[in-house]
C-alpha cells in the first residue's frame, strides 16, 4: 500500500467518524428535547398553592400578633384585618381580601367571618371558591409544626358536604393529607382552618 493510498484510506475513515459524531451529537439533542418536552408536560404544574398556604400562616400570625395583649379576639373580622392591615400586602386587592389564587378570604367566625364577640378565644380563616386542585394542594399543605400546634380543625367544603379533620377524629385526623383531600374536593371548594 503506498502513502498516497495509506493517506487516502485515514482520510477516509476520519471523515466517516466525524459523520458518526455528528449523528451521534444530533440524536443526543434531539433526545434532550425529547425529555425536556416530556417532563414539562407530565410533571405537576406548580399552580403557587406553596405561597397560597404561606399566606394562611402570614395572616394567622399577624393576627395573633394584633390581639396579643388584648383577652380574646373581640371584633375581628375580614373588614378589620383590612382597617388594620393585618394581611400581607399582597393579599389586599382593591380593598378586598384575596389569595394568591385571586379568590376570596375571609376571617373571623366561620367561614363567612363574621365579627368575632367579647370572649372569642378563637378565629377561622377560609380562602372560597377554591378548584379541586387548588384546594387539595393547599388543604394538603405541608405546614411546619408551629403552624399546626395553633390549628384544631380543618374543614373543606365542597358545596354538597363539608369533612372536617380534627386532631381526634377517627378517620380524618390532623394534619390532612393530600390524597385525602383529592377525594373530597369538588369543583367549587371551601377550606377553613381553625385557629385557637
Amino acid at each position: 500500500m503506498s502513502f498516497k493510498n495509506c493517506l487516502a484510506y485515514w482520510r477516509e475513515k476520519a471523515g466517516n467518524l466525524r459523520r458518526i459524531n455528528i449523528i451521534l451529537g444530533g440524536a443526543a439533542g434531539l433526545l434532550l428535547i425529547i425529555w425536556g418536552a416530556a417532563v414539562l408536560i407530565f410533571s405537576d404544574k406548580d399552580i403557587g398553592s406553596g405561597i397560597a398556604a404561606g399566606q394562611v400562616q402570614s395572616l394567622s400570625e399577624n393576627i395573633r400578633r394584633y390581639y396579643q395583649n388584648r383577652p380574646d379576639f373581640w371584633g375581628l373580622s375580614t373588614q378589620t384585618v383590612i382597617d388594620k392591615q393585618m394581611a400581607p400586602r399582597n393579599m389586599i386587592v382593591n380593598g378586598r381580601l384575596v389569595n394568591y389564587f385571586g379568590k376570596p378570604v375571609t376571617a373571623g367566625n366561620g367561614e363567612d367571618g363574621a365579627m368575632l364577640m367579647p370572649g372569642a378565644r378563637h378565629f377561622d380563616i377560609s380562602y372560597h371558591g377554591l378548584n379541586h386542585q387548588e384546594c387539595a394542594e393547599t388543604a394538603g399543605y405541608k405546614f411546619n409544626e408551629k403552624f399546626w400546634l395553633g390549628i384544631t380543625e380543618v374543614s373543606i367544603n365542597n358545596g354538597s358536604q363539608t369533612e372536617v379533620f380534627s386532631w381526634n377524629h377517627q378517620q380524618n385526623i390532623l394534619p390532612v393529607k393530600k390524597n385525602l383531600a383529592e377525594k373530597i374536593c369538588g369543583s367549587s371548594n371551601i377550606v377553613s382552618w381553625h385557629f385557637n
